[in-house]
């Protein structure tokens, strides 16, 4: 018990011996040329998913399609009650450029929103015309 005391005495008296602390930034963090991502893949799909106006629905704006041979979207979301979500696949070789997601469910004209809404994902899987695979993953604050 004596030694548990006299290390609790000790251990502020360590941090006030500390005089300085020094961090090295690595060269490749140092400014100087810095790279541009967009140059990195110019013929990448571009995603952009907005919340609606009265947060029931996601927006997801999709640009450069025309370099991609398949696209598909997965929204997952939780419910106090359960978990939800929603998923498709756009064809490139139409105009179709965005997609609305509703935070619910719809049948013949009336739709019932779901409530108590968090972990909202959007994950967007792509694949250009060259083969190569792509994922791109958003968490939505909602």
């Amino acid at each position: 018990m004596v030694k548990f005391i006299t290390v609790l005495f000790l251990i502020p008296f360590l941090f006030l011996t500390i005089e300085k602390v020094e961090a090295k930034v690595l060269p490749q963090a140092k400014s100087g040329s810095k790279t541009n991502i967009r140059n990195l893949t110019p013929n990448a799909v571009t995603v952009s998913p907005r919340l609606r106006g009265d947060k029931k629905a996601l927006n997801v704006y999709y640009s450069n399609l025309q370099n991609a041979s398949s696209v598909s979207y997965l929204l997952t979301y939780k419910t106090a009650s359960q978990d939800e979500g929603a998923m498709g696949t756009l064809n490139s070789k139409t105009s179709n450029t965005s997609v609305e997601l509703l935070f619910g469910t719809c049948s013949k004209n009336v739709c019932r929103y779901h409530t108590g809404i968090h972990d909202a994902k959007l994950d967007v899987s792509y694949t250009t015309k060259t083969g190569k695979k792509y994922i791109k993953r958003y968490r939505i604050k909602i």
